[in-house]
């Protein structure tokens, strides 16, 4: 079992620290026996010794020779610990841009994804070391794995390797569970003085492996709310269903406008549509009129104190968490076709030559969507040149299509995303994991809520920001390795320079690169966007300023801005002071639910693999790391590992200078974008795990 020691004297450290920081008063080795209940000569020794550690850390200053006080001069820090396999760690903060590294004995009791407070103890030009005194908060209270019982003691196994320890079982704690089932176990406490956590069994697990209990047990794993409490079901019987005349005081009437909504085929939500209407002078006026649902949801009702907690929905194969109760989310407030439907608008104007005119207007609204459209049936529309209100579509994908190209001009970068769905069956079991490339009609839509987002970020003097970082200068230099690897000489990549944005979009046409590789490393080196009300920027779109408004149905922040730009339209003041803590709230929920996703789709792929008879696959190196090779199989189906343990075996090493395996006596290498044969070593469905060799 991995457990970390812990001595008694580095179990008195944090606690005496602790004690002294508490109190405003200077302390004597007396009166901290006293308060730890200590008593006797030896006891006294042992406080001393650990007070002189304490001053020789700077963590606390000797008063009068014999008391001693919080040294508040200390060079502490908040942050997230990142462990890694190694048990090793890296605590990432606002403070510094670098992370700082955590050795395994200074990690104290942490585990992977708390808040941690921590010391630097070295401050170097390339790196920074640091120790952590205090976990401030847990991320995770809730872990996923194999249980292992003994007769007297029985030990917890996370599936997660980065965990940062196994965890200690009461036998009354079991629940039930016998040796080598699958459970959940759920956080007791982790004493300064053990030598790893305790934790109880919360669940037993089944044995299949089926989607939907892995979805239930993601569920039951991060204790994501799923259900609504009797006082929102309340709330929901008091909403009408109809739109009354009072309704309509000061709205905007849209009714007579050819408007239309374009959405997945299976949504239900809609939370956006698009009008058009012909002006004199060959003028166009498009709207961009999205849900509104600040209408319906005041704030600090229950359903808008639930929303708030949710921050979005979350979406799984067949499966939807949904932010709003069903009744607001596919009913009230949804844009569904041929019924009135009130709306936030923003309506802007465009001349003959598809331009701006710089005529804006925004407001509440009322429409009446007169086509209910699917994104391929759209692009369908498009390509044969007829069809329901081609003509309408086809103007708006012009002035899309100008948008686009003035809009990457100025520094957007382009990705080459591709749209990935799983095709289940009657038992809501994946069958088939479909990726197509994003069609016309995909891009139509982006381009105006891009817009829409910009035109109420630039309208807004102060808001919640959806900022966007300049990229990491150190992934920037892999991308370059990456480019010198594939004889692409004379580019130069700089995280200062204005042109970078045009130089990676240049870069991402360039068909003598392998783009898959190309496009992993840039996206690597992307900063995480965020919600922030200091505005930055967005980097990745080129926008000075840039906000979330159109989907108020399935992201909280954006409610926010609707509430936010309404009272602003009305000439009243609004306060944005307290709302950097729920653009922190709302950031963190988004990383989550976004690898929780993640880990659903890893999951779906690894099992249509396993039930795949084929068993040999070309692959692509896309990752390497000291512990081993990345390999994506078969254009994108999934990425699997070459462990560094068989390369050993076949005398490689790795040279972290090269970027490759490199084998010591041909000096043959395994690099990025490298092609090669592979078979299915092993897969673990619960690890998300998937083995692989090289033929």
């Amino acid at each position: 079992m991995s457990k970390k020691k812990l001595s008694h004297h580095s179990f008195l450290k944090p606690t005496i620290l602790s004690l002294i920081k508490k109190r405003k008063n200077s302390l004597n080795v007396k009166q901290i026996a006293w308060e730890l209940k200590l008593k006797g000569t030896k006891n006294h020794h042992i406080i001393e010794k650990t007070l002189n550690q304490l001053e020789k850390d700077k963590l606390i200053v000797r008063i009068n020779n014999y008391k001693f006080q919080y040294n508040t001069n200390i060079d502490l820090v908040h942050g997230i610990i990142d462990l890694n396999k190694n048990n090793n760690g890296y605590v990432l903060t606002d403070k510094y841009e670098e992370d700082i590294f955590i050795d395994e004995k200074d990690l104290l009791n942490s585990l992977n994804g708390d808040l941690v407070s921590v010391q630097i103890t070295k401050h170097r030009k390339n790196r920074l070391s640091g120790k952590i005194t205090e976990v401030i908060k847990r991320a995770n209270t809730k872990f996923i794995g194999i249980i292992k019982v003994g007769d007297r003691s029985s030990f917890f196994i996370p599936d997660n390797k980065k965990v940062g320890s196994d965890f200690f079982i009461p036998q009354d704690k079991l629940n039930g569970a016998k040796d080598n089932d699958r459970v959940i176990v759920e956080f007791i406490d982790w004493p300064l003085s053990a030598g790893c956590p305790f934790a109880g069994v919360s669940k037993v697990l089944g044995k299949n492996n089926c989607l939907q209990d892995e979805i239930n047990n993601t569920v039951d794993l991060f204790d994501l709310r799923h259900s609504f409490s009797d006082k929102i079901k309340r709330e929901l019987n008091k909403l009408k269903t109809t739109i009354s005349n009072s309704d309509l005081a000061n709205r905007k009437d849209f009714r007579n406008d050819i408007t239309f909504t374009i959405d997945p085929a299976d949504a239900k939500d809609f939370d956006d549509a698009l009008s058009i209407k012909l002006l004199p002078n060959n003028r166009i006026s498009i709207g961009i009129h999205i849900a509104d649902v600040s209408h319906y949801v005041k704030p600090n009702s229950e359903i808008d104190n639930e929303a708030f907690l949710r921050a979005f929905s979350i979406y799984f194969p067949g499966k939807v968490i949904p932010m709003l109760p069903e009744k607001l989310s596919n009913l009230i407030c949804s844009l569904r076709p041929k019924e009135d439907k009130l709306c936030f608008s923003v309506v802007i104007e465009f001349n003959e030559q598809l331009s701006e005119t710089g005529k804006i207007w925004f407001g509440k609204g009322i429409i009446n969507s007169n086509q209910r459209f699917t994104y391929e049936k759209v692009d369908s529309i498009l390509k044969k040149g007829n069809g329901t209100f081609f003509a309408e579509l086809d103007l708006m994908n012009r002035v899309a299509i100008k948008m686009r190209k003035e809009r990457m001009k100025k520094g957007s970068i382009e990705f080459d995303r591709k749209n990935t769905s799983i095709e289940l069956n009657d038992e809501k079991e994946p069958i088939k994991i479909i990726n197509k490339a994003p069609l016309e009609s995909h891009k139509l839509v982006e381009e105006f809520m891009l817009l829409a987002n910009k035109k109420v970020a630039e309208k807004l003097k102060k808001s919640i920001y959806r900022v966007h970082d300049t990229p990491n200068k150190d992934a920037i230099k892999e991308v370059s390795i990456f480019l010198k690897h594939s004889k692409i000489k004379n580019v130069k990549l700089d995280v200062k320079s204005n042109q970078l944005p045009k130089t990676l979009n240049k870069l991402l046409k360039n068909k003598e690169i392998n783009q898959t590789i190309l496009q992993n490393l840039i996206l690597r080196a992307m900063s995480k966007a965020k919600y922030c009300t200091t505005n930055i920027g967005h980097y990745g779109l080129g926008f000075e300023k840039y906000t979330h408004f159109t989907s108020p149905i399935r992201r909280y922040s954006d409610l926010i801005v609707h509430r936010f730009l309404y009272t602003f339209l009305r000439k009243e003041n609004y306060n944005i002071t307290n709302f950097e803590k729920s653009c922190n709230h709302f950031s963190i929920k988004e990383r989550l639910y976004i690898d929780i996703e993640r880990s659903i789709d890893k999951f779906v792929k690894l099992k249509l693999l396993d039930q795949s008879s084929n068993k040999f696959f070309d692959g692509i190196i896309t990752g390497l790391v000291k512990w081993g090779i990345y390999v994506e199989i078969d254009g994108g189906i999934a990425e699997g590992m070459i462990s560094v343990k068989k390369l050993n075996n076949d005398n490689y090493f790795y040279s972290d200078k090269l970027n490759s395996f490199v084998k010591r006596k041909s000096g043959k290498k395994y690099m990025l974008g490298k092609k090669l044969v592979v078979e299915i070593d092993s897969i673990n469905l619960h690890k998300k795990e998937l083995d692989l060799n090289i033929i």
